[in-house]
Order: C-alpha cells, then structure tokens, then sequence
C-alpha cells in the first residue's frame, strides 16, 4: 500500500503492450487479491461502499487507462478466461473496495485512527478532487469518506507491524565483494589456490597463466550455497579462499572488500522492507479470513465504465500523494 501513491502512468503503457497480465494502476492494498464474493458462511458479514463511493475510483481509473490506452481498451480481452476489459477491470476495483474496507476495520480493530490534522488534509484533497469532477452523482462527501479510508489504511500500513520485531542484524545483511574462479577439474582448482596464495601473487595474472577466467561478484547471505557462503564470509580483505566443492564445480575465491557498507545499509533496508510486508500480510490474512464484504444487489453489474462517466482530468491518487501528511 506505502507504494500506491507514487503509481505512474508506465504501468498504463506496460498494460496496454501486455495485456494478458494487465494490472489495475491502483493495486491491491495488501497485494492478496479476491474473488469478489459477497456473503461466505462462517465469516462476518460486511456491508462495503455506496455505488458512488466505488465510482470515486472507477473514474479515476477509466481515466488513467483511456489516456494511454485510448478507448479501444474496452474491446479487448484479458486474463486467463478471456474477459472483456471492463469485466476485467472491475474485478480488480472490487478487490481493491474489498481490502480498503477491511484496512478500516483492521485499523478500527486495532484503534489506529486519523489525527484531525490528518483528516483535514484528506478533506482538502476531496474538495479538490471533488471540484475536478464532471456531474456523476457523486458528493463531496463520498469522496471525503474513500479520502479518510485511504489515507487510514495508509496509516495502518505504517503502524501495523510497529510491535512486531523486525530488526536486521550487520551480519545479516552484510555485502562483500569477491573475484573469483571456476573450474569443473578439481586438480586444476588445487593447483590454482596453491599459486594463487603465495605471497605477493596477482590474482588475475595465476588465472591467466592457467588460462581460467575471473569474474567479480557482490554477494550476500542467502546468494550461494552454504559452502560457498560459510567460506566466502570468513575471508579478510586481500585474503585467498581453499578450493570450495559447491553445484558440482570448484571455486577459489579472493576477498577484495569484507564489507561494503553502502550495499549492506542498503540490503539491510530491503530485508526490514521485505519482513515488514509478510508480517503485515500475515496479520492482514488472519483477520480478513474473518471477513465477507457485500455489496448492494446489482452494483457491479449496473457499472458501466465504457461510457458512464464523462472524461475529467482528476486522479485520485495523484492528489492524495499532493495532500497527504508525510
């Protein structure tokens, strides 16, 4: 969700190139889709939004896709079982519906709420949103309720995993460089390491002479075999590996730098990015696996996105990214 306001026009143009793997500009929330069932036995039910509130960002969309796309998206078929365009698309807006309803819960659930600082910057961002659209049957204050439930599951998204312990160790996340070679002949490996570690020996020129090639690596826990890896991240800077018996050939390894502090900050980001969306997706899987959103009868099918809504330059996200409070 942290990444939906910054959603571009290229994943338009990658849509209409790619059209079997189309993807809705948006996104899901959470990234889990649905199949957009309403009531399911077991689970609590859940009343989702008004027809207008669901257009507040169909129109976003239809304008997004028609801009890149122009209006001939509408005849052509996608997916799996060959769905028009709008069917298609519109699955996707339930989706996304369904997880931005169940986000407010979640956080209700949890008592994350907007500030009224936070509130009144989502209430500027309707009233311009609002002003942008063409007569629609859409209220100001339709749009002011999906403002406030964006920017709170955007906040949830934030805030959710804040108890959940996350932290990445250096040593988890530390990034050295190497060179290294490769051989299938182990005597070949043997012989090389033996020269290749005398002092004052030039790693490159051993290679040449025994007409192997050097290739540079940048490596990190978890890219190579436990072998290679163990070995690999004992080496100091300067220093000459044994031979290594990993995937069925031979390596010796020369360390030229121990640990590349710009890379390891920056795999170590990664990794906290990475744990922080499966603990929230594992938190967001338990309760939505609660949950049934249901829609009045005959909303989806009434909605009509090939010609309902006249064309308006207003994008939703685009101004929420504008007014949201960093």
């Amino acid at each position: 969700m942290q990444k939906q306001k910054r959603k571009t026009n290229h994943i338009h143009r990658a849509a209409c190139a790619l059209l079997a793997g189309l993807a809705l500009s948006l996104g899901l929330l959470t990234g889990c889709g649905s199949d957009g069932s309403t009531i399911v036995v077991g689970k609590k039910n859940e009343k989702g939004y008004s027809r207008a509130e669901v257009m507040v960002i169909a129109m976003t969309e239809k304008k997004r896709y028609e801009e890149v796309c122009t209006d001939q998206i509408w005849g052509v078929s996608v997916g799996e079982k060959g769905d028009d365009f709008e069917t298609y698309l519109k699955k996707q807006i339930r989706s996304f519906m369904d997880e931005l309803k169940i986000m407010n819960l979640l956080a209700a659930d949890r008592g994350i709420s907007l500030t009224s600082e936070e509130r009144a910057a989502m209430d500027r961002a309707a009233a311009e949103y609002f002003g942008r659209l063409p007569q629609s049957g859409v209220t100001e204050a339709d749009v002011q309720h999906i403002y406030e439930d964006y920017g709170l599951a955007e906040k949830l998204a934030g805030q959710l995993t804040d108890n959940v312990a996350l932290e990445v160790s250096d040593s988890e996340a530390k990034v050295i460089h190497v060179s290294q070679i490769k051989t299938s002949d182990e005597s070949e490996a043997d012989a090389f390491q033996r020269a290749a570690s005398q002092e004052d020996a030039d790693f490159q020129s051993c290679a040449e002479e025994a007409g192997l090639t050097v290739s540079d690596r940048v490596l990190g826990r978890g890219d190579e075999s436990d072998a290679y890896e163990k070995e690999a991240f004992s080496l100091a800077e300067g220093a000459v590996s044994q031979v290594i018996h990993a995937d069925d050939a031979y390596y010796v390894l020369k360390c030229t730098d121990d640990y590349d502090e710009d890379e390891t900050a920056a795999r170590k980001e990664r990794i906290y990015e990475e744990r922080k969306k499966r603990a929230f997706q594992e938190i967001y899987d338990r309760f939505s696996n609660t949950i049934s959103v249901s829609y009045s009868s005959g909303l989806w099918d009434s909605l009509d996105l090939t010609s309902e809504f006249e064309k308006n330059d207003a994008d939703f996200f685009e101004i929420y990214a504008e007014y949201a409070i960093k």
